[in-house]
């Protein structure tokens, strides 16, 4: 022998194959068209219920807020309104037509207001019959716009601060 025994030859590398060209999966037109339609009528009910809100129940909102701090009863127990926002519960659990439940807050209190409100012009509102409930428990009841009475003493009496 002449020397070493030859090495075996190896086996051969197993070259990588090209992917073989795949199809690339595309929306069908009558799917993008309907997701197109969803997501412009979705667009269409958002903005509708922005312009609902804002030039409808924000002003509302407002001319109720407006009627309720003409109220001498709110102003001697609560003082100017800072802050109103509806109450849902109470306006559901009114059994009176046209009646809304306002959650207000002064810098002398803060309560209740449930009352109807009517339209006086397309700028007011004025409460008809309503009481205001104090978060102490005391409840009064608040006198119609059109009330020429003086007001009921029985509400001072009961610990309203005086101004």
């Amino acid at each position: 022998m002449h020397g070493p025994a030859p090495f075996p030859q190896p086996p051969p590398i197993p070259q990588r194959t090209p992917p073989l060209p795949t199809r690339k999966r595309r929306l069908p037109l009558w799917a993008g068209i309907l997701i197109g339609v969803m997501v412009t009528l979705a667009l269409l009910i958002g903005a509708g219920m922005y312009l609902i809100y804002h030039f409808g129940w924000k002003a509302f909102s407002e001319q109720a807020t407006t009627a309720m701090n003409e109220q001498p009863i709110i102003q001697r127990c609560i003082g100017t309104i800072e802050s109103a926002s509806l109450d849902f519960v109470g306006t559901n659990n009114d059994p009176r037509e046209n009646s809304f439940a306002f959650r207000i807050k002064g810098h002398s209190g803060s309560g209740v207001v449930t009352a109807v409100f009517t339209t006086v012009d397309a700028d007011n509102e004025q409460i008809d019959e309503g009481e205001l409930k104090m978060d102490d428990g005391r409840v009064f009841t608040l006198k119609a716009a059109n009330d020429e009475e003086d007001e009921d003493t029985t509400n001072v009496e009961t610990g309203c601060p005086g101004r």
